[in-house]
């Protein structure tokens, strides 16, 4: 096609097709071009921007490679190959492009933004920080970089400082939505809840439509204990927006309290759950991406699977699950030293199936889940008379909910939050929830209603370990009244019976403190540790062993060393009652 054209002409069609959108039209006319000059910039440039349009990825990085050969010094070429490589998951490759586009343009806001947040998905939020300061010298009053200054300044728990960046970007615009649902949240984070609330409903007065407002109003409204105001406002969200995930999670999260109503909370969990896992593994984007995955988490799904076959489960996509699963793990050489497997778009398509089916294991029905042989009110005086307020209790569950609680843990698809110590987090308003999880937070406060009084049941979640994972959760306290957290693992699993469970402190956490404080900053709550000299409390890990106390306490995971097998990973239970701290 067009053979007789020069070169120039050629390409000047090409951008013209291009441009309209014809794709084919304008690729064969440029590797026309190319076949004569194979290292022109232009060329491999267009190139580059068309395959990504096509969805190409690889193809995409391979042109936008050359035209960075062919003239090092073009920032757009750098950031286009830097982005591109992040699409496919190449983290380090894609940070050392986007450092070279913005040392050729240091004041580029776009530059700034895309390296700041690449910095930030890795958790270097300092160097993120950075980032946007430079950039926002040169352009003070650049509203995104300013909300994405706050949006780490909150990471590292500097919220007064997030929400001076929130305040500026809106003396700017003072209806973006975007910049009024962060300050909506900083301001919930401060404890400031009329403001956040006021926040929330400036942005859904200027924008109805903005879905992600009515969840930050129902944010709001919830830490206002306006609980059936809340729940109002996410199903708002929901009306605008039917797969948005944190409109889910959240309003699952807020009916939890309701324990009552029992099948209202287990179906808007499982619903959440589905929306998640949809969002996760069947993003179209995915079928040009392919996945990058955690080895920890295909380790566990990759066991789960296994067990779920033996066990005569019949979950859709399993067998083709297993066979690619396997073959990816079998690739990591080295699984101490790894973070992460790439699945390719094709490796990913067997996969699909499995990782974004919904399945949790069915619980049976019982009279009791606590232990009814247990001594309750006994176990009561125990802990109100304890200095501080603290108790281990054996033989917690009765025998058939250990088992009930053993079998979700192992058959359900639930474990999605990954942390860094390569343990997995499995939460209620995500599908980690059944009658019998629900029924157990009512037996607890029928059979102690001393200690769990009127409180409501505000969080429930479950970990589970890499057998030697030596370190789970980091020290920290609870946003709470009550803490109980139970452990199911049988307790021969366990090579070290000393170890294994929870060492709390008794030294509570101040009153004063934000959530980032308590809850993340380990290096600040260790050194408040040292000055109150505080002392702690270790109980080892024992199978149906439960550890009660008050939330405000400091606590954290024991040193965990398991047997390496599916069913001997160390699993624990929380549930929150009540509500306390900031």
């Amino acid at each position: 096609m067009n053979a007789s054209l020069a070169p120039a002409d050629q390409m000047q069609l090409a951008v013209h097709f291009h441009s309209q959108g014809q794709l084919d039209s304008a690729r064969t006319l440029y590797e026309g071009v190319l076949r004569q000059f194979p290292n022109d910039f232009g060329v491999r440039y267009h190139l580059g921007l068309l395959e990504s349009q096509a969805g190409d990825l690889e193809r995409a990085v391979l042109h936008f490679g050359r035209a960075v050969q062919a003239n090092p010094q073009n920032a757009d070429a750098q950031n286009n190959l830097a982005f591109t490589l992040q699409q496919l998951g190449r983290d380090a490759e894609s940070l050392q492009a986007f450092q070279q586009a913005q040392a050729l343009r240091p004041t580029d806001p776009d530059i700034a933004i895309n390296l700041g947040l690449l910095h930030k998905k890795l958790q270097q939020l300092p160097q993120a920080l950075a980032c946007f300061d430079q950039a926002l010298q040169a352009h003070p009053q650049h509203v995104a970089l300013l909300c994405n200054r706050g949006n780490v300044l909150q990471l590292m728990g500097q919220q007064s400082g997030a929400l001076a960046c929130y305040e500026q970007a809106l003396a700017i615009e003072p209806d973006n939505p975007v910049v009024l649902c962060n300050a909506s949240n900083v301001l919930g984070e401060l404890a400031r809840y009329p403001d956040a609330l006021e926040c929330a409903d400036r942005a859904t007065r200027a924008h109805p439509g903005h879905a992600q407002a009515w969840v930050e109003r129902g944010n709001a409204l919830k830490l206002l204990d306006r609980t059936a105001d809340a729940v109002a406002s996410f199903e708002k969200a929901l009306q605008i927006a039917p797969a948005l995930v944190q409109a889910h999670t959240s309003l699952a999260a807020t009916v939890l309290s309701d324990s009552v109503d029992t099948e209202r909370v287990v179906e808007v969990g499982r619903q959440s759950l589905a929306v998640f896992l949809q969002s996760t593994y069947l993003a179209p984007r995915l079928r040009q991406t392919g996945l990058n995955v955690g080895v920890a988490r295909l380790k566990h799904d990759v066991q789960q699977a296994h067990w779920l076959a033996q066990h005569g489960h019949d979950v859709p996509g399993l067998a083709a699950f297993l066979k690619t699963g396997d073959a990816l793990l079998r690739k990591v050489q080295n699984p101490a030293a790894t973070r992460a497997v790439h699945a390719t778009p094709a490796e990913l398509a067997r996969m699909q199936t499995f990782l974004s089916s919904s399945w949790v294991h069915a619980m049976p029905s019982m009279p009791d889940v606590l232990n009814p042989a247990n001594d309750w009110p006994a176990l009561e005086d125990a802990y109100l008379a304890g200095t501080p307020e603290i108790l281990a209790i054996d033989n917690f569950l009765s025998d058939p909910a250990l088992k009930a609680f053993q079998d979700f843990a192992h058959g359900s698809r639930v474990w999605l939050g990954e942390y860094a110590n390569n343990y997995l987090g499995a939460f209620a308003n995500r599908g980690f929830n059944s009658p019998l999880h629900l029924q157990l937070a009512r037996e607890l406060k029928q059979r102690m209603p001393r200690v769990f009084q009127d409180y409501l049941l505000t969080q429930l979640w479950g970990f589970k370990y890499e057998p030697a994972v030596t370190r789970g959760i980091n020290v920290h306290a609870d946003f709470a009244k009550v803490n109980l957290n139970f452990w199911i693992a049988p307790s021969e699993c366990n090579l070290d019976p000393d170890s294994g469970g929870l060492k709390v402190y008794d030294v509570p956490a101040p009153e004063d403190w934000t959530f980032e404080q308590y809850n993340i900053d380990s290096t600040l709550i260790y050194s408040f540790l040292e000055q109150h000299h505080a002392k702690s409390v270790t109980v080892p890990h024992r199978c149906n062993r439960a550890v009660l106390f008050n939330s405000a306490l400091f606590h954290e995971t024991d040193t965990i060393r398991f047997v390496d097998s599916y069913e001997s990973r160390r699993v624990n239970m929380t549930y929150l009652f009540g509500r306390q701290l900031r």
